[in-house]
């Protein structure tokens, strides 16, 4: 059973029933991706002061990745082959010393560190059916137009469960973005930035994923996520 006076601050309820948490196991087991997909995961007034934080209070810095390279300088990206081009986003730098106390700010520091916690393991535990251990594997993104995630695997570093939720509000299919999932049998699966779902996934399913590219529809509006991994329990 998970942890509902711990959770429910923040998961909405309708996640933490056991019957619900029975069907995402099954769902995720027979997903030839090993995905699940929850829609309207978070208490609505949490998710709203983590998108205004997002949008508006947190400082982002680009970040480039290649292939063989991992991170490195914009210099070295530009001159690099194209195909060696893995990456283009931006990830959290800090937050301005005017917002630290904001409310909206506040609600992140509190959810990040959350997550950390037993109560949070132990969701994702009851809702995927593996022994997880705690992590401080996680991270904030911004994609704006033109960044994009090639394809490749999170099979690194004993990770067991990667997870992505999403807070651009109002995202359409037409501005890019969308996560795709390829299975061992070469199919896709598409998962479009819903503002308050998240995604889970078994990093040791022998998947990749990208992120498809945001298109000039976006208009200046990013994709923003907080997302990351559990490990084994071992």
């Amino acid at each position: 059973m998970v942890d509902r006076s711990a959770l429910d601050p923040w998961i909405q309820s309708h996640h933490l029933e056991d019957a619900t948490l029975e069907r995402y196991r099954k769902e995720l087991a027979g997903h030839p991706a090993k995905l699940l997909l929850l829609e309207d995961f978070l208490v609505p007034a949490k998710a709203d002061k983590l998108t205004r934080f997002l949008e508006h209070e947190a400082q982002f810095g680009q970040e480039f990745g290649l292939y063989s390279d991992g991170s490195v300088s914009e210099e070295a990206w530009e001159t690099a082959d194209p195909d060696e081009r893995m990456s283009r986003l931006s990830r959290l730098a800090g937050i301005p010393p005017e917002y630290q106390m904001s409310p909206n700010a506040l609600t992140y520091l509190q959810f990040r560190q959350a997550l950390q916690q037993p109560a949070f393991v132990g969701f994702f535990e009851a809702a995927t059916g593996f022994d997880l251990g705690e992590s401080e594997d996680f991270g904030v993104h911004a994609m704006g137009e033109g960044d994009f995630l090639r394809p490749h695997s999170d099979d690194i570093k004993g990770r067991r469960i990667a997870l992505v939720i999403y807070l651009s509000e109002g995202w359409e299919a037409s501005y890019g973005g969308t996560l795709v999932m390829t299975d061992p049998s070469g199919s896709d699966s598409r998962i479009d930035p819903r503002h308050n779902s998240i995604v889970i996934f078994d990093v040791l399913a022998d998947t990749m994923h990208q992120v498809e590219p945001i298109t000039a529809d976006a208009a200046g509006r990013e994709r923003y996520t907080i997302g990351g991994w559990y490990p084994d329990r071992s």
